[in-house]
Formats: C-alpha cells, structure tokens, sequence
C-alpha cells in the first residue's frame, strides 16, 4: 500500500505522533486482594499485595506545582481542591477518599482560551523511600484518574534522583473523545496500575511521582492541538507486589490481523484467537494457558508457558478455529486465562466475551453498536471506510453504510457515494475498482443501515484485499462509528482521490461494509445508456468515462459547466450496444463542478465531476 501515517481525525487536527511501549496497565490492583479458595483445594498463605504508601491530596503541600508561569490554576495547569473547575466536565472525580483531588485544565475551549508552549507539571514533594517503607522494589504504582483524551499528552512518568524523569505510563493509546462516542470518557474512576519493579530495581530509596500534561503536538500553534477536556488524579497509592499475578494486557482475534463480525458464508476462513499476558508477581506463574469456547464448547487452547516475574508472553490457540460455514449462525466467544498456580489478582487477566455471526450476503468489520462518529474539518471533503480481504471468489453488489443523524450529524440534501478499491500487485497502492451513483440523503436514509449499490457489480478475487470507502465532495459527511480496530486496517482519505489526496488510518471502524446479494441489480435505467464511472474524480487532466449502450445507437457526449455552458464536445457518431470506454483531457478546464451528458435517442444520462 502507498504509504501510510498514524492518525487520527478529529476538529480539523491529525495526529501522527506513534508512542513506543510502556510499562503495561493493569485493569485492576492495588488494595489488599483475597483470593477466592476453590472448594476442597488447599493452598499455601498466599502473600497479598499491601500499601506501603499513599496519598489523596488531603495535604497538597505534598506535592509540588509547576505550571509553566501561569498564576490562575482554576484555568491552567494543575489545582488541588474539591471543585471541579473544567470547561466540559460537570463533576469531579467520584474517588473512594472523597475530599480533594488533582485537576487538570488549559483555558476554555468555547472561549479559545487555550495556552500554546506549554507543560503542568504535578510532582510529589519529597521522595518516597520504597525500599524502607515496603523493604522490596516490586512494588506496583495505582492511581485513580477521570478524563477524556483530544490532543492530550497525559503521561505518568518517575524518577530516582528527582532530576531525569521517565515515562512509565500514557493515556495516550485510548480512543480520542470526538463526536458522540461517550465511550471514550474514562470511566469514572478509572483505575490505573503500573509495576514499577523494573524502573528502580535496586534503587528504591528516593523515587519521585509525576503527573505530566501537554499536547501531543508540540510543534502546533493552533488552539485545537492545546484543547483539553480536563484530567483528574485522586488516591495514589504505591503497593507490594503479589506472589502470583497474571495480568492480560492486551487480546486479538480475526483473520490476518482483520476482525469481522458478520461473515458471508463463502468468506468464512480460521479465526485466530491471542492474548499477551504479564507476570506482574514476583513469583514464576507455571503452565499459563489461553482457553477459548465458542457456544459454551471447547474450541481450542495455547500451548502452555511458565511466566518468570515482570515477563511478558503471547498465548495463541495451536489451531485456529474455524466456524462450520454450512449454515448461518451466531458464535459467542468466550477466553479465560488459566495456570497451575492460584492466581492472587484474578480480576487483571479476565477477557470480555465476543460474538460475531455467518450470514449470506453481509461482510461487516463493525461491531454493529455504534460508538462515535468519523467526519471531517467542516471545509476538506473525505472519504473513510474499511480494508476487507477476500477468500473465495465472490461478486460484490453494493456497500452499506451508516450515516449519522440529529445535531452534528449528516444533513439532509447531502450528496454522497460508495466507492470501492483494490490494490496494485505491483505498487501497492490502492486502485479505482468501482463506485455507486450519487446519492442524495434524505431524512429516512440517516441512523440506519443505507444500501448504495455499486454501478456495475465487481468481481473480487481470493487473496486479494479490497477497501470499501463512503464520501462526499460535501465535507458535512458524518459517518457512524461501531467499535475498534488495530491501526492501518480502517481508513481516512483527506479528499477524494486516492491518488492524490492524503491517506490516513484510524482506530475507530466506520460503518461500511461490503454487501454480495444477488438480488441487488446494477442502476436501474429505462432508457439505452448508462454511465458506469468518471474517472479519476476529481481530476486533474486525463479523465476516463464508461458506460453501457443497451442498443447500438447514434451518442452524443458533451461537458457543460454548473451553468449549462457547454465546455467540449467529446463524442458525437455512431456506437455499438455494450461496454464503452471514452477518454477526455479536462487540464484546460478551471477547477470546479462539471457534468458530463451522454444522449442518444432513447436517453439522456448525466453525472458530475470536479476538476482541480
């Protein structure tokens, strides 16, 4: 593929800042756990993680202040008290100590009061003398936090000479708060941990706590890139690490690295199931196995792994599993983590169930619970949309969508198309394969599932990858988002020529897929000709127009301008029924919306292009 840049779209910024690998977060810890004793097994005391040390802001000389010269810490920098003082949120963070927290904030946002070039520091006083307190440095860092990320940097970081800090942990691989996808609002509180063993080992007597804030685009001065919705710290604690601790940090499954969860029945392949796991205990964790059921049956397992302390390793299924393809069908997933060993924390290594499903027709990359919204700076237009790899041959008719509606979604009257790609075997870059007619939404065709189909149906061959996108030359576009991806599988185009315009990727999956019905027909057109594509569109010169003659027939063929004046006249004689191919030069044209007309006598078909 051409190549490609991490980013994300939100309000008119794009991130392409990728942040390398912390020390894993783990999804719960901390207090003092007891593990729960099975019936009739007998277990060694286990050795419970205790708090060595804490802090909920009660004293706020406690910690030291640094924000960047400014003297009014209700609007930027760090602030610890009981009122929440942010531009977005409403209330604080609901911590277990109530009282005072830390806040976080950079001016209003609705009032363009942001600070550029700048970084809040929230640092802890005095050192904390770990190796005295708890007489171990496998130690684990909590905290509780609330939140959202937009161009936030918002890292925890620690030193040991109080001088060189370094990063141990970043909210900044969560999904950004754009839209309406209020899933990305941190739950409230979020609980935060961090296994500090490996960045002061042998070096525990004198450690200092930051909370760090700044944008992820340093280099920008647009207010946009220093917007915050706001941060909040409460209850940090440092406590001992358990004997035995598995944490899953991370999951995958899908086919080649890509997640469906609808699969027509002649694209159904083995799915692949992963976990990678974290010995967070300061005690080898033995025979440590992934286990997956599908519809409450065994499905498969991993090979086993004995975890040495502060270890990390990848479990997979030996055999991938393969839904039965004879029929349609529902599968509901379920993973569990398992050992020789009594696992101490057994809430860090639990994994979310999944289901998907086999269909006839549909390929669908989202989840089907819509989440957030793709859309543009309100000036570029786009299109955005998903990767699909095929494996059997399959002809593909149409491309559904979902468009948002209400405040901020897509408005009424907007025109919109569907647009498929595959990829050049020798560049790998995308390639023009085939696209709907315009089509112009109306109320009903928003918040729900719309069918645009493609032109001319395109053949998709076995091993190949195809991209199906959704866009307008309207920038108003609002797409529905329904769940999450790994980076370079969904994708942003900034413009509408694949060629030419800027190609991002996202995180979030737009809702597109891809439809094979064979009951969906191509245009329907009373009349003899139809045109199958203007390409490339929008153009620069070189311009190739298709279409279909149902009988042999004198054509005319004529560019006019958004006025009706003609421009040129690029075909005027006799052609036979079937396929056509007809090519024009628009370099001498001035940018902007142009028409080609294809009139015989039986009909008159036009479609639009831009010139630029």
């Amino acid at each position: 593929m051409k190549k490609l840049y991490f980013n994300l779209i939100f309000v008119g910024l794009a991130s392409n800042v990728a942040f390398g690998q912390y020390a894993p977060k783990m999804s719960s810890v901390s207090k003092i756990l007891t593990a729960e004793q099975k019936p009739g097994e007998t277990a060694a005391p286990k050795d419970l993680g205790t708090i060595i040390w804490s802090d909920d802001f009660t004293t706020s000389t406690n910690w030291t202040v640094d924000n960047a010269g400014q003297t009014d810490p209700a609007q930027f920098g760090w602030d610890i008290g009981t009122t929440e003082q942010s531009w977005f949120f409403t209330t604080g963070i609901n911590s277990t100590s109530d009282g005072n927290y830390a806040e976080l904030k950079n001016g209003n946002y609705n009032e363009d009061s942001q600070l550029t070039n700048v970084t809040y520091n929230l640092t802890t006083a005095a050192p904390i003398d770990i190796q005295t307190l708890g007489n171990t440095d496998q130690v684990t860092l909590s905290f509780l936090q609330y939140g959202a990320l937009f161009n936030d940097d918002q890292q925890v970081q620690i030193s040991t000479d109080g001088v060189t800090f370094e990063t141990i942990y970043t909210n900044n691989d969560r999904d950004i708060f754009v839209g309406n996808n209020n899933s990305a609002i941190y739950a409230n509180p979020d609980l935060v941990a961090v296994n500090l063993a490996t960045f002061i080992a042998g070096n525990a007597s004198s450690v200092w706590i930051r909370f760090t804030w700044t944008s992820r685009f340093p280099a920008e001065t647009g207010l946009n890139a220093w917007t915050t919705f706001g941060w909040f710290i409460d209850d940090v604690a440092i406590t001992t690490n358990p004997d035995y601790d598995v944490e899953v940090t991370s999951t995958a499954w899908g086919t080649n690295g890509l997640t469906y969860y609808q699969i027509p029945l002649l694209q159904v392949a083995p799915i692949d199931f992963s976990a990678n796991v974290l010995n967070n205990g300061i005690q080898t964790v033995n025979n440590v196995q992934l286990n997956v059921s599908v519809n409450g049956t065994a499905a498969g397992t991993s090979n086993a792994s004995n975890i040495a302390p502060l270890a990390t390793d990848s479990l997979a299924l030996t055999t991938a599993y393969t839904p039965s393809g004879a029929s349609t069908a529902s599968y509901a997933v379920t993973q569990t983590i398992t050992s020789t060993e009594i696992d101490d924390v057994p809430t860090n290594n639990a994994i979310a169930n999944v289901s998907f499903s086999t269909t006839n027709f549909i390929y669908a990359r989202d989840n089907n619970v819509v989440s957030g919204t793709t859309y543009g700076d309100g000036v570029t237009s786009f299109e955005t949309g998903n990767l699909f790899e095929i494996f059997q041959n399959q002809t593909v008719k149409a491309i559904n969508v979902r468009l948002t509606g209400g405040t901020g979604g897509t408005p009424v009257g907007t025109e919109i198309y569907a647009r498929l790609y595959g990829i050049d075997p020798a560049s790998g870059d995308f390639i023009y394969a085939g696209e709907s007619a315009p089509f112009t939404v109306a109320s009903s065709n928003l918040s729900t599932n719309l069918v645009l189909p493609l032109l001319s149906p395109v053949d998709l061959v076995a091993g190949e990858a195809y991209l199906a996108m959704v866009g307008s030359y309207d920038p108003a576009l609002v797409v529905s988002n329904a769940g999450t991806t790994a980076p370079s599988t969904s994708f942003y185009l900034e413009g509408n020529d694949i060629i030419a315009s800027t190609l991002f990727y996202q995180t979030n999956v737009p809702y597109v897929r891809l439809n094979f019905d064979p009951v969906i027909g191509i245009e329907e057109n009373t009349g003899n000709a139809a045109i199958t594509s203007v390409y490339p569109n929008p153009t620069t010169g070189a311009t190739t127009v298709t279409y279909t003659l149902k009988n042999t027939s004198d054509v005319a063929v004529v560019i006019t301008d958004v006025t009706g004046k003609l421009i040129s006249e690029v075909q005027n004689n006799a052609v036979n029924a079937g396929e056509q191919t007809l090519n024009f030069d628009a370099s001498s044209y001035s940018n902007g919306v142009y028409y080609v007309t294809i009139s015989t006598e039986e009909s008159i078909v036009t479609r639009k292009f831009v010139k630029k």
